[in-house]
């Protein structure tokens, strides 16, 4: 089978990403990259046009059967009105990525109503890849069986309000679901189970955009949440004593619903991959989720 590999978003060099390539390659899988993979127009990685002709082609292109994002950064979003977006509702294939890549997540959720994967970028595939979550990332797109459980065990997962939700999980970088509010993009979290997590976001930050969604009628339509972390440079105010911590409490715990903290995905080392559309089932009291149908056929 064949991978297409693109950058729609920032850009990328040909030595960061060969070895990735590479060892795509080992797994037994034949690689097809984007005319524009190793493009710059400044901070992107092409012009608009010229990411959003990768992303159709790659979709049009009966012999890729996935495509993985190199990179995030910033430059989705320039992309969407290029994108023809009757090529994946009637070609579906797997498509991975994150960061950046939450407003194409969001996108074929909204347009296209796909499965699609919030995952680590191929940077990330190397010899020295984490046991856990390599084999978490290929257990969930080369096995149609539904993946099951995530283990709790394996970072300190804390519980912010107890209860148990089921629904369709939705969700990666807060500040890119903010932003995707009153678009035609913007998020659904209608008895869904959100993911929320981010990089070199203060804390300010961090609960202006939740302030944002919540107004926006939004955040309290979840079912339950599963957070993540905030992690990279905040820039923190030294004066500034309300923690990650209060915010998460202050303006989703309250909600009621159930809600999990320091779950494992999205800019961290070894980020657990998660099927965004599938159904999921949130265990707060116990600190688990569990995936509850197929993925992949």
């Amino acid at each position: 089978m064949t991978i297409g590999i693109i950058a729609p978003s920032g850009p990328i060099c040909a030595d960061e990403l060969e070895p990735s390539l590479r060892y795509i390659e080992r797994r037994g899988y034949k690689v097809r990259c984007g005319k524009s993979l190793y493009a710059r127009y400044g901070f992107l990685a092409g012009t608009d046009t010229a990411r959003a002709d990768d992303f159709n082609a790659m979709f049009a292109d009966p012999e890729v059967h996935a495509v993985f994002c190199a990179r995030g950064g910033y430059g989705a979003c320039r992309i969407l009105d290029h994108i023809d977006w009757k090529l994946p509702k009637s070609h579906p294939k797997i498509f991975c990525g994150y960061s950046d890549i939450t407003t194409l997540h969001l996108a074929l959720q909204r347009h296209c109503h796909l499965i699609t994967f919030h995952t680590p970028m191929i940077t990330r595939f190397t010899d020295d890849w984490d046991g856990v979550s390599e084999e978490n990332f290929w257990g969930l797109l080369e096995s149609p069986s539904p993946y099951g459980g995530y283990d709790a065990n394996t970072s300190p997962i804390r519980t912010l309000h107890g209860g148990k939700a089921i629904g369709r999980l939705i969700g990666g970088c807060l500040s890119l679901l903010a932003a995707a509010v009153g678009t035609a993009e913007s998020p659904d979290f209608t008895d869904a189970i959100v993911l929320i997590e981010d990089v070199n976001e203060a804390n300010y930050r961090v609960d202006r955009m939740l302030v944002q969604i919540q107004r926006a009628g939004v955040l309290e339509k979840a079912a339950g949440f599963v957070l993540g972390d905030v992690t990279g440079d905040r820039d923190q105010n030294p004066f500034d004593d309300i923690s990650l911590e209060d915010i998460w409490k202050q303006r989703i715990a309250s909600l009621g619903k159930p809600v999990i903290a320091g779950f494992p995905f999205g800019h961290v080392q070894n980020p657990a991959s998660l099927p965004l559309g599938c159904l999921a089932e949130l265990d707060a009291d116990s600190g688990s989720l569990t995936i509850l149908e197929s993925a992949v056929a």
